[in-house]
């Protein structure tokens, strides 16, 4: 058994894309999960494959078989009509080859989507459009209060999130976790030939700058969504969401965006993530 654990992420987005958030001062979704375990777990050692822009490229003599855990990160690809899209096709057999080594995993939002199809499931567009900035009143259900993954996490919270897919129907040897009133599955348990996955549609990864970057880069399209009256407006928004998060004992601010500890502690926010690692990568590793 190693004593420092052994983590393999696999970045959701294409280059390209990444290239632009980090124009903006961004962390593309990897590095975010990179930081974090890092911070979790100071010993551990972090691999990075880029499905998107081509076969997963190990560093030379690994195999997915060979990490304590797997993580699927966040992307702006899309599950719906990918199914002849190769950045989408070589992480749904990404996916599939962790179930099938049997290696714990764990994936937020695209993650969660492309591990349940990855297992059988299905994808499709949110019917009620885009979850954006932050999902409100996440609820557990029984099954979720009494899972490992929530252990310590309050029943109904809320966290950060960007999302206008979901997923609609779980493969055989899932259970849904949670929900709230905009999608139907916000966390869930999947068992695909052996592997186990826990993951969630919601983004615990980013802190509220992550999200201020991510509506100034789409801040024309919320517009036409409606989120905001104008750019301007947007702009705001984000301002304020990076004001709170370099200052989080701004009451104000805290009241009058309707963001509490939920997010704004990052222990908390990373709860599930830390649970993963110590209920399920590391009794995993030390069989």
């Amino acid at each position: 058994m190693r004593s420092a654990l052994r983590f393999l992420i696999c970045e959701g987005n294409p280059s390209e894309r990444n290239e632009v958030l980090v124009g903006l001062g961004g962390r593309p979704g990897s590095v975010c999960f990179h930081d974090l375990l890092k911070t979790l777990e100071p010993h551990c050692h972090v691999d990075v494959v880029y499905p998107a822009d081509g076969e997963p490229n190990f560093p030379k003599g690994m195999s997915v078989g060979d990490y304590d855990g797997a993580v699927i990160s966040g992307s702006g690809l899309n599950v719906p009509g990918g199914e002849d899209d190769p950045r989408v096709v070589r992480q749904i057999d990404f996916a599939r080859s962790v179930f099938e080594a049997q290696v714990p995993m764990f994936g937020s939002c695209w993650g969660l989507q492309v591990a349940a199809s990855a297992a059988g499931g299905r994808v499709q567009a949110s019917p009620k459009g885009n979850e954006m900035a932050i999902a409100r009143k996440i609820t557990l259900n029984s099954d979720g209060r009494g899972h490992p993954l929530f252990e310590g996490k309050n029943s109904v919270f809320d966290q950060p999130a960007i999302h206008v897919d979901e997923v609609t129907h779980l493969p055989s040897g899932s259970v849904i976790l949670a929900a709230n009133g905009f999608c139907g599955v916000q966390a869930a348990s999947i068992i695909h030939k052996g592997g186990v996955f826990w993951g969630v549609q919601y983004h615990p990864e980013f802190d509220l700058d992550d999200m201020a970057r991510l509506v100034r880069r789409y801040a024309e399209s919320l517009v036409d969504q409606g989120f905001f009256a104008d750019e301007a407006a947007a702009s705001e928004y984000a301002e304020w969401l990076q004001v709170l998060h370099q200052n989080p004992e701004r009451e104000d601010l805290s009241w009058l965006l309707g963001i509490d500890a939920d997010i704004l502690d990052q222990r908390v926010r990373w709860r599930e993530i830390e649970n993963w690692i110590t209920r399920l990568v590391r009794p995993s590793a030390q069989k």
